[in-house]
């Protein structure tokens, strides 16, 4: 997030860092990126140590969820996943650490920039589809959970959908959003029936569903001299194989990032099914809708994050449902 939250203040995050990771860290400052959780950049004396993140808990079960995903995310590491950067965890074996409503959790701090989401090219496709091949092979640790079809805030949506034609008064973009929403509320109840009857597929094959990462894009990749590095294994889950490949496969040029990847995992091109392919595309624009209309019913004063998010859900999320 580009804003640094009111109630959790740099010294407070320092203040955590020291009394469960390491007693020697020396500063600490607000990161302004990404799109979800709040991090921060913990240095010691001379150069940065750890990368911390804090993540909203507003569900009663996300903390659970949390702490599982991420402790599976470093059995993956331990077990020998070589493109994976995991959790750090804390002096007495703990995931993260509890402050307030939000979980704060390490990692090392890597120099360099991630990418910007999109993929350069097929070489940087064919790099990303070996390091993804890589964790499909490898077996699921106890703790991962079960990707559950959604999808995420559906039942937000629907509620909001039926909510169209009283103005959002709730801050500068409510009334921007609820009339983007009006117009394709009937697609999206059409998008949301067709994804059902995918997701019902997708359930009846449960014993072909692999460990996955959910969002392989650039954003959640470091490039190091040895290859690229999966960030963020928030999304980690088990489930059907293209909802990562529908990120590295589609949309390629040519046939190296596909083939790079089925020379790690074996698998024979023909069984990746396009249908569920459609699913994953479905569920993550529709969650991407889901999310923005959440967001700008409820109060919001209009700073720096309601207006990118705002803009981006005008012209990125709305042309992309319209086109799924």
């Amino acid at each position: 997030m580009l804003v640094a939250p009111d109630d959790l203040s740099a010294e407070t995050v320092l203040e955590t860092v020291r009394a469960h990771w390491d007693d020697a860290a020396h500063a600490c400052a607000h990161v302004p990126k990404g799109a979800g959780a709040h991090h921060w950049a913990v240095s010691g004396k001379h150069r940065p140590r750890w990368f911390v993140t804090a993540d909203d808990l507003d569900t009663p079960t996300r903390e659970d969820e949390l702490r599982a995903t991420y402790d599976s995310a470093r059995t993956l590491v331990e077990d020998g996943l070589p493109s994976a950067l995991a959790t750090v965890p804390t002096a007495g074996g703990e995931t993260g650490v509890l402050v307030g409503a939000r979980l704060l959790t390490v990692t090392p701090y890597l120099e360099g920039e991630s990418g910007p989401g999109e993929f350069a090219d097929d070489d940087q496709r064919a790099l990303v589809a070996r390091a993804v091949g890589a964790l499909h092979a490898a077996e699921a640790p106890p703790t991962l959970l079960d990707w559950v079809p959604g999808p995420p805030q559906r039942d937000d949506l629907l509620d909001l959908l039926g909510r169209l034609d009283e103005p959002w008064e709730s801050g500068p973009y409510g009334d921007l959003v609820r009339e983007a929403l009006r117009a394709e509320a009937p697609l999206l109840r059409d998008l949301l029936a067709r994804f059902d009857t995918l997701a019902a597929a997708a359930v009846a094959r449960r014993g072909t569903w692999v460990p996955t990462h959910g969002e392989p894009h650039t954003a959640n990749v470091r490039w190091t001299a040895a290859g690229p590095l999966l960030l963020d294994w928030e999304s980690l889950r088990r489930a059907p194989r293209e909802r990562d490949l529908r990120v590295v496969l589609w949309g390629a040029d040519g046939a190296e990032p596909l083939s790079a990847y089925c020379a790690v995992t074996g698998l024979d091109p023909d069984a990746i099914d396009g249908d569920l392919v459609e699913l994953f595309e479905l569920e993550w624009w529709l969650w991407e809708t889901a999310s923005y209309a959440v967001r700008f019913h409820a109060e919001h004063e209009g700073d720096a994050d309601d207006a990118r998010f705002a803009r981006s859900f005008l012209d990125e999320v709305v042309p992309a449902v319209r086109a799924v």
